[in-house]
């Protein structure tokens, strides 16, 4: 199924737009945690959980724009977890490169203040391969697209593919927000929430 020229530019415009919206972000300082007060057991699982999607993230836009990950960019988060399988380095114009290198520093940002409030786990085993995506996009469709979908093959590709990333992460927060009890819990998760 062959997408228009005109369909593919307004779907690039709308992506690059909204990257543009998030770019302030991006600049943000280092996401401050009081973790000094004790977070109440009850929100420890609920602040755990999201560094499955910390990890996906950081290591997604990390390999995407850098072609390496954790492992270099700050070993000391891995906690000793697998690499992930699949990862490389995107084929991504120098804007694309750069906005997605700010998000990936952002996301291991955002993976030492959950680290800096609970203790957290290992880097679970991702798997980044393009087999792996051309799935998801094509249970997206309901059909299998022809080429299969490669989220390593150009700007729009890794743009689509990372739109899928932060918006399960988004609602992910939003959903334990209300849950937890600490005021720090409280306000890690909504510090996530605004810099996402």
């Amino acid at each position: 199924m062959a997408l228009s020229t005109s369909t593919t530019t307004v779907t690039a415009t709308i992506i690059f737009s909204l990257i543009l919206l998030l770019l302030p972000n991006s600049y943000s300082s280092e996401l401050i945690i009081d973790s000094s007060s004790s977070v109440p057991k009850s929100d420890i699982d609920l602040l755990e959980f999201p560094l499955n999607l910390e990890y996906l993230e950081a290591e997604f836009f990390l390999w995407g724009s850098l072609g390496y990950g954790l492992d270099i960019v700050a070993p000391n988060l891995t906690m000793g977890g697998p690499p992930p399988v699949g990862a490389r380095r995107a084929k991504l114009d120098n804007f694309t490169r750069d906005v997605i290198r700010q998000f990936a520093f952002q996301e291991v940002g955002h993976l030492r203040a959950i680290k800096n409030t609970v203790k957290g786990f290992p880097r679970p085993l991702l798997n980044f391969s393009v087999a792996s995506f051309a799935t998801i996009m094509d249970n997206a469709f309901g059909q299998s697209l022809k080429p299969p979908f490669d989220p390593y093959a150009s700007s729009l590709n890794f743009l689509l593919a990372s739109y899928v990333v932060p918006y399960v992460g988004l609602t992910g927060y939003v959903g334990a927000n209300p849950k937890l009890q600490g005021a720090v819990s409280k306000k890690l998760c909504s510090t996530l929430i605004y810099h996402l």
